[in-house]
């Protein structure tokens, strides 16, 4: 079909305008060819989005901290025009939504709660009812809420929601004692739970296909990049009675494990939002029955096309809709209206809110499909073609409908062959929500159909509507069928089966789906195999066992489940498929099916953290000989040449736990100097739960490979956060434990002193460190330039040569290590440092402050306007707390011992209160004795607003230089808490994209406006009069570990606190945009867009 030339320009000035009008607020967001995407409601209706659903009458609802609100857009043009305010609440904004008709489901203020709207005035009636209590508000708390196909109510926690074994309080829940987060769903009344799945990490949202099947995408841990057990965020095609992998911070199962539920798309870092399932038509036929995914971090909107392989599905996922430029899009929730489009919700951490509406105005050719956009008036039609037919508004038309047709006329069409297959799936889901599902004979006809989709959906009714005692005789059948969809179906129909199931008809279908070729259906199968008795077990393992190996081992799974501890059984099978010819899948799930036998892995108490994933939770120590017959046939056969083969099998072998120095030699050879250095310390891990002497051999190849691993991560530009330090050192540890050579081999090779190794030095014996502080020093003096840290600062602090410690005065105007530096110079000051110490009087840092006010009172009185200045600073932000006035009259001794002043101030308990006057005194006093340097120390902070705009309005954001603006970003120490190894802060890969410029750099200037709870500092108050503030790291019922700005780390035994609090505030310091010339400024910003890339 020709377009006009007409047509043609209206079309394309219509895009140019929509792309102007995005770029008001700096930038545009780009999406496929044919979209259309329109601002349907600003930050002014609905500010700092949590979440979003659209209502039984189609209109998108938001909420919001405080709020939840209608939009409404009233003559339908595209765009709200204003919002109807449902509720003044929840106080912590919903981070879930659903309509129930005229009642509002929210996942907010404690728990499920329900909002009612009796009279239908788009306004709540009274205050909410509390359904289900549960954990809520924090970013890893209970997330999204749907009603499913069969009409349960279905939601989504994150790991630290709390959901335990209470909320499976029916007997038919899959999973009974869940872990991590959740997938759970509520009877239709709310009467009762099931978990449905577990094992992820914090999962915000999801959605069925229209199969029924679940999908989710799931966080990444983002602070274990670059360590061995890092998993990228995932989007899960959430199987019933599955554990997606996430155990601890320091162990998360690899997708290749047998018991791993599918991943349908892998993305890397980022932080996962909404979930939707396609199942409209206004779209592209390719979009149709996929995902779409958020993903806030780097502010973009991904498709996944799915196409079914074997019981499950793939992808090749797209990039769908991303912010550009400076363009702020921070996506939190998405859902499809009632014409098809898309809504997008964005905000979070108080950043701008607003919704986007992607809709398709491309060729009407891409938009044919076997249904039509045209809205048909035949009620039944509308039933079976009904779009969406999850969403309040599709429910709100064909739920009447279907009430008042009556069950019969849905089981005709379930059963009419010439219907298509998809309106007949339709069908059964009617019939499974409204009906009670399908008979016998109805479920008799349909297993014979011959769309294997058709008889998926039937097996899937049945399991939905006789969970707790399915029809046996009706699932053989399907257990038996040629399709695999159709076998997996019918396993899960069984896993809320109890004890008075019948198991006997179905032997020989489990044994067929223990032998399958498809993983997930052996996997589906292998959940049955616990919950059997007795006696139906034994004729299971017979008849799995009669169908080779592939059954016998999927039955022994099962077996492992039924028996947890140390199993036998487990080796007996997997050992000889190890030693035998066989595939190496299946020796890889051999190895798999061993270490569950040995009751899976986790951390045995009082063993450190890295190796959560390398030891099992039993003490194996009655089992001694039977362990090391099992090392030794497991030794024999590695390695074998295959990757993920190798890496199992030493992880086994590392679980075993047995002195063999054979061993040891065949685990270092798998680290050579081009093999990868993540890979590395995987072997060197291993290696370290290899007890036994070390050869001289041995030792230096640990020690090269030690060295190697920072020296290959520098060279591969991998990036390490917070845990990676933590985790190596607790590896390094043991290694050095088992190996009194080691240290002293360690510090002799060439390559030792390099910035990366600073890591090593909580081992370093005392005679050592002389020689350990040359090295590093020889290195420093290198023609290269030196990358200095915090802790290399501390490390030549500890020097007793002058020449080394004069190397901290030269480094002092090193912005990023020059608290650091303070802090060392302190301890020993001499009056040559007094300007210096000064500058530290300035810090935000309390443990700077107060280090370099101690060093300054006991030197003698000084006059100088700019410790003064300093002083008196100092004084009028000390807080009016007990725990400051300590210091305030520390600071009011030092300006009366400088100036000889007294001004009424009063010490001791009687003064602890404001003393307004007294400080207005002083402050009048300084002002008037140094009015110049006055004037231009309180003139010049630039952290206040109104410079900032003023400040930003002369950049040219243009002329921005991305390479100078990483020296800025280094210069700050912007780059010690954001990314890299210690970061204290989140990352910054993608602010730019989720952020306006305007937003990032107030953030700058005033980093306490808007902290995330993860980010706020704690303060701990001991017995011994210290205190602490800083971030906890790690925590446990004996202690805590928590690391100060300046990157130290402190042990503080619960026994020892008196006092613990949180602080909304920030580590970030104040002033970092202090001097930058606007060209910096541009620079800086500049770099940081690279780190959207």
């Amino acid at each position: 079909m020709q377009v006009s030339g007409i047509a043609k320009t209206a079309f394309v000035v219509l895009l140019i305008l929509h792309r102007v009008a995005l770029g008001q607020t700096g930038g545009t967001l780009r999406a496929p060819d044919g979209f259309e995407v329109s601002l349907f409601a600003d930050d002014k209706l609905a500010h700092d989005i949590y979440s979003m659903t659209i209502d039984a009458k189609g209109r998108v609802t938001v909420s919001g901290p405080g709020y939840t609100r209608i939009l409404v857009d009233e003559d339908n043009d595209g765009k709200a025009d204003y919002f109807e305010q449902f509720a003044d609440g929840p106080k912590t904004g919903a981070q879930g939504l659903f309509w129930n008709g005229n009642n509002l489901l929210c996942i907010c203020d404690g728990g499920l709660i329900y909002y009612r709207d009796q009279d239908g005035d788009d306004r709540t009636d009274a205050s909410p009812e509390v359904f289900l209590k549960m954990k809520t508000g924090s970013e890893h708390h209970a997330h999204a809420v749907r009603k499913g196909p069969d009409g349960w109510f279905y939601l989504i926690a994150g790991n630290y929601a709390g959901i335990n074994e209470s909320y499976a309080s029916l007997p038919t829940s899959p999973i009974k004692k869940p872990q991590s987060g959740v997938v759970f769903r509520l009877k239709p009344d709310l009467s009762g739970g099931e978990v449905v799945a577990h094992g992820y990490r914090n999962s915000y949202d999801f959605d069925f296909n229209e199969n029924g099947d679940i999908f989710t995408f799931d966080s990444d841990g983002e602070r274990d990049v670059s360590l061995p057990w890092y998993r990228p965020t995932r989007v899960f095609h959430v199987l019933p009675g599955s554990h997606a992998g996430w155990l601890s911070r320091s162990w998360k199962r690899p997708d290749y494990f047998l018991d791993m539920p599918p991943v349908i798309g892998s993305f890397g870092r980022g932080s996962p939002t909404g979930v939707v399932c396609y199942r409209h038509d206004q779209f592209p036929e390719q979009y149709r029955g996929g995902l779409f995914v958020l993903d806030w971090t780097y502010g973009r909107v991904m498709s996944l096309p799915l196409k079914s392989k074997g019981s499950s599905y793939t992808s090749v996922p797209q990039e769908f809709l991303k912010g550009v430029g400076s363009f702020g899009f921070a996506p939190t929730d998405i859902e499809v209206g009632k014409d098809g489009s898309l809504y997008v919700s964005i905000g979070g951490r108080g950043t701008r809110g607003g919704v986007y509406k992607i809709s398709y105005v491309g060729t009407a050719d891409a938009r044919t499909a076997s249904n039509s956009t045209t809205k048909t008036t035949d009620e039944l039609e509308r039933c079976l073609q009904a779009k969406q037919p999850l969403s309040s508004w599709s429910r709100a038309d064909w739920m009447p409908i279907a009430k008042k047709l009556g069950r019969d006329v849905f089981a005709d069409e379930a059963l009419r062959i010439n219907r298509p297959v998809r309106e007949r799936m339709r069908a059964i889901e009617i019939l499974t929500e409204v009906f009670d599902g399908l008979s016998r004979p109805e479920l008799t006809r349909i297993l014979a159909d011959d769309s294997y989709q058709l008889r998926a959906r039937a097996i899937w009714s049945h399991g939905r509507t006789d969970a707790a005692l399915p029809d046996t005789a009706i699932i053989a059948m399907a257990l038996m069928d040629v399709h695999p969809l159709v076998g997996r179906f019918a396993s899960q129909a069984l896993l809320g089966s109890q004890p008075n199931t019948t198991y006997s008809a179905i032997t020989d279908g489990i044994a067929w789906q223990l032998a399958s070729q498809d993983r997930y259906c052996r996997q589906a199968a292998s959940r049955i195999v616990p919950l059997v008795d007795k006696s139906a077990f034994k004729h299971f393992s017979v008849a799995a066992t009669s169908k080779g190996w592939q059954a016998g081992l999927s039955n022994a799974v099962g077996f492992v489940q039924r028996k947890p501890g140390f199993n036998r059984y487990a080796f007996r099978v997997g050992i000889p498929i190890l030693k035998e010819q066989r595939p190496n899948q299946l020796k890889l799930e051999a190895v798999r099916l061993m270490q569950l036998g040995l009751s899976d892995l986790g951390l045995r108490e009082k063993l450190p953290a890295v190796y959560s994933g390398y030891s099992s939770p039993l003490d194996l120590s009655p089992h001694q000989q039977e362990l090391e017959v099992i090392h030794q046939e497991v030794s024999r056969v590695f390695p074998v040449g295959i990757q993920s083969l190798d890496y199992e099998l030493a992880r086994l072998l590392a679980m075993l736990n047995i002195a063999d120095s054979d061993t040891l030699d065949k685990v270092l050879k798998q680290i050579t100097d081009v093999t990868n250095p993540i890979r590395d310390l995987h072997y060197l891990i291993v290696a370290s739960h290899i007890e036994g002497t070390r050869s001289g051999q041995q030792t230096e190849k640990i020690a090269r490979a030690i060295l190697n691993t920072d020296k290959k991560i520098r060279a591969q530009d991998l990036n390490v956060d917070s845990n990676w330090e933590p985790r190596f050192t607790e590896m390094f540890k043991r290694h050095v434990a088992l190996d009194e050579n080691l240290m002293t081999v360690l510090i002799n090779e060439e390559d030792f002193g390099q910035p990366g190794h600073i890591v090593l030095m909580d081992q370093i014996p005392p005679d050592l460190l002389p020689h350990i502080i040359d090295a590093f020093v020889a290195k420093i003096e290198e023609p290269d330039e030196y990358l200095w840290s915090n802790e290399i600062v501390f490390l030549i602090g500890a020097s007793k040569k002058p020449e080394q410690r004069e190397l901290l005065r030269e480094q002092f105007n090193r912005f990023a290590v020059r608290n650091a530096v303070l802090m060392v110079l302190a301890q020993s000051a001499e009056q040559r440092d007094r300007p210096m110490l000064i500058e530290g009087l300035k810090s935000s840092q309390p443990e700077v402050f107060l280090t370099c006010l101690k060093a300054i009172e006991s030197m003698p009185p000084n006059d100088a306007a700019d410790e003064q200045l300093a002083l008196l600073r100092a004084l009028r932000l000390s807080a009016n707390e007990n725990r400051e006035f300590a210091v305030r009259e520390r600071i009011v001794k030092l300006l009366r011992r400088n100036t000889s002043q007294e001004f009424g101030f009063i010490p001791g308990s009687e003064g602890h209160k404001p003393q307004a006057e007294a400080i207005a005194q002083w402050t009048d006093y300084v002002s008037k004795k140094y009015p110049k340097e006055a004037a231009k120390s309180w003139g010049g902070g630039g952290d206040d607003i109104e410079q900032l705009k003023k400040l930003l309005a002369t950049v040219d954001w243009t002329d921005g230089d991305a390479q100078h603006g990483e020296k800025v970003f280094e210069s700050r120490a912007c780059s010690r808490c954001h990314g890299g190894r210690r970061s204290l802060g989140p990352d910054l890969a993608g602010v730019t994209s989720r952020f306006s410029r305007k937003d990032i750099f107030t953030a700058i200037v005033i980093p306490d406006r808007d902290v995330s709870g993860r980010y706020q500092t704690t303060q701990i108050e001991t017995e011994a009069g210290r205190v602490f503030t800083g971030l906890i790291v790690y925590e446990s019922i004996d202690g805590l570990l928590l690391r100060n700005s300046e990157n130290q780390t402190f042990r503080i035994e619960s026994k020892d606190i008196i006092q613990r609090r949180k602080l909304p505030r920030s580590l970030m310091p104040k002033g970092l945009l202090k001097d930058l010339t606007p060209s910096e400024i541009a620079d800086l910003y500049a770099y940081l867009q690279t780190l959207s890339k």
